[in-house]
C-alpha cells in the first residue's frame, strides 16, 4: 500500500472510528487521561499495520481487536510507560493535525447514543467488571459484535466468550436485584433507579 493510499485510508479510518474507540478504551481502563493516551497508540498501531490489513476480517473487528490487545497491554505492563518505537512513526507526527480535544468528551450526539443503549447507572456497573468480563459485554452490548467476532477480537475461544458475557451478566444480575429498580421509558428503553440505602441497624 502506498503512503498517499495508506494517509488516505487512515484519516478515513480515524474518522470514523475515533470516538467510538475512545468510549470503548475509556470504559476499559476507567480513566481518562489514560485512554486518551491508549487510543492514541491504538491509532498509531493502526497506521503502522494498515498496509499489512488483508481485509481477512472486518475492519471494525480489525480495529478493536488492536484497542483491546492495547489495553490488555496496558494492563499487564507494570511501569505502564511508554517505551520509544524508533522504527515507527511517532504519534505527534501521526496525529499532527489532530487537537487533543479529539481525545476528550465525546460530543453530546455519540453520548446519545450510548445512552440510548444504557444508561448511566448500568454503565457504572459494567466498569466495576473484572477487564475480561467488562471487555466481552461491551464489545456485544454496546459495540454490537457477535460473539464469533468478539472471539476473534480477544483472542480466545468462542466458548469462552459466551462462558464470559455469561457470568459477566450473572454477576450485574446480582449488583442489580440488590441495587436497582428497572424500568422502561417512553423509548423502551431500559432503565435503572438506584435504590435507597435504608440501612440494615448495624450501626444502632
Amino acid at each position: 500500500m502506498e503512503m498517499d493510499t495508506r494517509d488516505s485510508d487512515f484519516d478515513r479510518i480515524f474518522s470514523e472510528y475515533q470516538r467510538s474507540v475512545y468510549n470503548y478504551v475509556l470504559r476499559m481502563v476507567r480513566e481518562r487521561s489514560t485512554a486518551e493516551e491508549l487510543t492514541q497508540d491504538t491509532f498509531v498501531k493502526i497506521y503502522n499495520a494498515l498496509a499489512d490489513f488483508r481485509g481477512d476480517s472486518e475492519l471494525s473487528t480489525w480495529i478493536y481487536t488492536i484497542a483491546t490487545n492495547t489495553c490488555l497491554d496496558h494492563f499487564r505492563s507494570s511501569s505502564h510507560r511508554k517505551s520509544e518505537k524508533t522504527d515507527l512513526l511517532r504519534p505527534e507526527d501521526l496525529l499532527k493535525n489532530v487537537s487533543p480535544e479529539d481525545f476528550k468528551e465525546p460530543p453530546s450526539a455519540e453520548d446519545e447514543v450510548i445512552h440510548a443503549q444504557m444508561s448511566s447507572c448500568v454503565l457504572g456497573y459494567i466498569d466495576d467488571l473484572p477487564e475480561d468480563y467488562r471487555a466481552v459485554i461491551l464489545l456485544h452490548d454496546l459495540h454490537g459484535f457477535t460473539n464469533p467476532e468478539i472471539a476473534k477480537i480477544t483472542g480466545s475461544t468462542l466458548e469462552n466468550v459466551k462462558v464470559r458475557l455469561h457470568r459477566a451478566r450473572k454477576k450485574m444480575q446480582e449488583v442489580f436485584s440488590s441495587k436497582c429498580s428497572f424500568y422502561r421509558d417512553e423509548r423502551n428503553v431500559l432503565r435503572c433507579v438506584e435504590k435507597e440505602d435504608n440501612g440494615s441497624g448495624d450501626d444502632a
